[in-house]
C-alpha cells in the first residue's frame, strides 16, 4: 500500500486532478484528500512549483547582510500575510478550504443548514396549545424590594414563530439543494458517483420532512345526498 500511496503523491504533485487520480487508483475522494491533508503533499507542490531565482546579487555583494527577512517571516507562505492576524485554528480552516472543490463546499452547507432545522424542533417544540413560557427579562433592586420581571410566550405565539423561520430556512435548503443539483448536472465529467447519489437521497429526505411526498395524496370522494339516504 505505501508503494500505491508513493505512486498516487507523485501523480498529485505532477498536477494531475484529483478525480482522475481516484479512478485511477481505485480510491475515494476522501481518502485522497485526507492523506493531502496529513502528508502536507499540497505544501510539498507548492514549494516544488515555485519558480527558483537563478539571478541573485553579484558575488561578495553584502547588501542584504543585517537586512533579510526577520525571524519567523513566512512570506512564502500561502497565507503569510494574514498569519499575523488570523488565529491558527482559523488559518487551519483556511488551509483545508483551498483543497475543496466548490461542489464539496456547498454540500457541506448543505448539511449544515439541514441539521439546523432537525436540531430547531427540539428548541422549538411546542406541547400543546397550554405549553406556555415565561423568560426572565429584567430584574432590578430598590428600596422596596426586589422587582422583577417576565416576558410570557404563548403557545400559538411560539409555534407562528416556529412555522415562519422553519419556512424561511427550508426556503434556502431547497435553494442549496437546486444550485447543487445545477452543478452536478453541468459537470458531469468531473462530479464523482458519491457526489450524484448523496443529493437523491437528501432531496426524498426533503420531501419526506416537508410533507411534499406525492405518495401519499389524499383522495376526496364526493357523494350526493340522494345516495347518500339511499344507503342509509
Amino acid at each position: 500500500m505505501e508503494g500505491v500511496k508513493e505512486n498516487i503523491k507523485k501523480d498529485y504533485i505532477k498536477g494531475l486532478k484529483q478525480k482522475e487520480i481516484c479512478e485511477k487508483y481505485n480510491i475515494s475522494i476522501n481518502t485522497l484528500k485526507s492523506w493531502i491533508k496529513r502528508y502536507k503533499w499540497a505544501e510539498e507542490k507548492r514549494n516544488k512549483g515555485a519558480p527558483k531565482n537563478k539571478g541573485g546579487a553579484p558575488l561578495k555583494n553584502k547588501n542584504a547582510v543585517g537586512h533579510g527577512a526577520p525571524k519567523g517571516n513566512k512570506n512564502a507562505e500561502k497565507f503569510g500575510f494574514f498569519s499575523k492576524y488570523i488565529p491558527e485554528e482559523t488559518l487551519e480552516l483556511m488551509e483545508n478550504i483551498v483543497e475543496k472543490s466548490q461542489i464539496d463546499i456547498l454540500w457541506e452547507q448543505i448539511t449544515i443548514q439541514y441539521a439546523a432545522i432537525i436540531r430547531a424542533q427540539k428548541i422549538m417544540y411546542v406541547r400543546d396549545k397550554d405549553d406556555m413560557a415565561r423568560e426572565l427579562k429584567k430584574m432590578k433592586s430598590s428600596d422596596h424590594g426586589e422587582e422583577t420581571e417576565y416576558e410570557l410566550q404563548f403557545a400559538w405565539d411560539r409555534n407562528a414563530t416556529f412555522l415562519n423561520a422553519q419556512s424561511r430556512a427550508m426556503g434556502e435548503l431547497r435553494s442549496l439543494i437546486k444550485q447543487y443539483d445545477n452543478m452536478v448536472n453541468a459537470n458531469l465529467d468531473l462530479v464523482t458517483e458519491e457526489q450524484k447519489l448523496r443529493i437523491e437521497k437528501l432531496k426524498g429526505e426533503v420531501k419526506k420532512f416537508s410533507g411534499d411526498d406525492k405518495d401519499n395524496n389524499i383522495t376526496i370522494k364526493v357523494v350526493r345526498a340522494s345516495e347518500q339516504n339511499g344507503r342509509s
